[in-house]
């Protein structure tokens, strides 16, 4: 069945939108960085380092505070999903990795270094 506009022998010629590539915006020297705040580095310092140093493929921060207002340092909280290690010692033929659950307490430098971490449990304050 033809469309009711060929049936009238009325046919609208469209005109196709043009496809525009945009390159992303430059930074130069004059143009200021947007400055990060510091609860913000401090979250990306942890996320760093759960994930690089500890192998964490899903990280949620639960907990994150400032000592002495930030000047002390950080204190933070988080769950992380990382391999099982038990599992992969195995050697078993899995089509999907296993991932246990952990729970870990960081401190941070107030330069936002490492001051200790530990492996917490989920109902401590």
């Amino acid at each position: 069945m033809l469309p009711k506009s060929e049936h009238t022998g009325h046919v609208t010629h469209r005109q196709k939108t043009p496809i525009i590539t945009v390159s992303p915006p430059t930074l130069s020297d004059s143009e200021p960085l947007i400055p990060i705040s510091r609860i913000s580095a401090a979250r990306a310092a942890i996320q760093q380092f759960l994930s690089m140093e500890i192998g964490a493929r899903e990280i949620r921060i639960t907990k994150i505070a400032p000592i002495d207002h930030g000047a002390g340092g950080w204190s933070a909280e988080a769950e992380i999903l990382m391999p099982n290690l038990e599992v992969k010692m195995l050697g078993l033929p899995l089509t999907q990795e296993v991932l246990e659950r952990e729970h870990y307490s960081i401190e941070l430098e107030a330069d936002l270094t490492i001051r200790s971490y530990g492996s917490a449990s989920p109902d401590e304050n």
